[in-house]
């Protein structure tokens, strides 16, 4: 990364992320007040992190020897690294037409791997009835543990609250289930409450083009969301952990985007690979072509604004 980039550091603790404003990527997104929040640098690559950490301590508390989640790859790498480290087994479900790099890493931290021929969302549903069967603890999106989402990305809020000293204009980020979404403005809504903060942001939610009901809702004036036709939405490599025909916290998500008064746009595969590339050749920033939707978007709306972009890494 370039030397000339400036990260902020909370004064009050170490931040689980670095928010990065770097005179380069500004250049190159014709932008001087854009932030990344660079979750990127989390153990696993990802935001994910931040919740799989607290599973599986959770899990560990309430006396389960295994944790099980469904995963497109980046959740599955996630638990299994932290299952790995905290001494209990992980079983990952992935749908068996996922095929990527974080497959071999999951079963190198030792994970259990059950592979089915169905959608995400069956494989989630396959893995709740399996917790149930088996007395797993289930961390799956959507589960009865689902409240620690909200708590572990409510603390991205409150980082970039510390890190910058005050509220941005506006934040960007990527939607696929809506929990991350959800969760950072939820933290954002308690540093409000607590007479942190003035304003609230305006969120801004990116998703695929190839289907995602939170953006589809929204764009079309919904007030509850809608699930789509599993035959409507199209999958590819790139938006795999965007595209979805169920969203399991869309509703709040889409909740989220109405009171910001909120934007919401649909991102090609193409726009995602051709911003990826550029962090990568710009500033060596290795970036989750499905997250840079989130930096098309910010292009799209934040204007001159201040923004924050939410941005993970690549897979590993």
């Amino acid at each position: 990364m370039s030397v000339k980039k400036m990260e902020i550091e909370s004064e009050d603790k170490p931040p689980g992320s670095p928010l990065i404003r770097d005179f380069d990527i500004g250049n190159y997104l014709g932008r001087s007040n854009f932030f990344i929040k660079y979750e990127g640098s989390n153990p696993t690559g990802t935001q994910k992190d931040r919740i799989s950490k607290k599973h599986v301590e959770n899990a560990i508390d309430h006396g389960y020897s295994e944790i099980s989640v469904a995963t497109c790859g980046n959740y599955g790498a996630s638990i299994a690294y932290y299952a790995g480290k905290y001494g209990i087994k992980a079983i990952v479900g992935i749908p068996q037409e996922y095929s990527n790099s974080r497959h071999a890493e999951i079963a190198s931290y030792g994970a259990d791997i059950i592979e089915k021929p169905v959608k995400y969302e069956e494989m989630v549903e396959y893995m709740r009835e399996e917790s149930e069967k088996n007395n797993w603890y289930d961390a799956s999106p959507g589960s009865k543990n689902k409240s620690i989402d909200v708590s572990g990305y409510s603390e991205i809020s409150y980082e970039i609250y510390n890190q910058l000293g005050f509220a941005p204009d506006y934040i960007s980020i990527p939607v696929g289930n809506g929990t991350t979404f959800y969760g950072v403005y939820y933290g954002f809504l308690r540093l409000y409450r607590d007479g942190k903060i003035a304003k609230i942001p305006k969120f801004i939610a990116a998703s695929t083009s190839g289907g995602n009901p939170v953006i589809y809702s929204f764009l079309n004036g919904f007030r509850n969301i809608v699930e789509l036709d599993p035959d409507t939405i199209s999958e590819s490599y790139t938006n795999e952990p965007l595209v979805s025909y169920i969203s399991y916290d869309g509703q709040k998500a889409l909740d989220a985007l109405y009171k910001t008064h909120g934007k919401a746009i649909y991102v090609s595969d193409e726009d995602m690979i051709t911003l990826s590339e550029g962090f990568r050749k710009i500033d060596h920033l290795s970036v989750l072509p499905a997250s840079a939707s989130a930096a098309f978007a910010a292009l799209k709306f934040a204007g001159n604004k201040n923004c924050v972009i939410l941005l993970t890494g690549s897979d590993k």
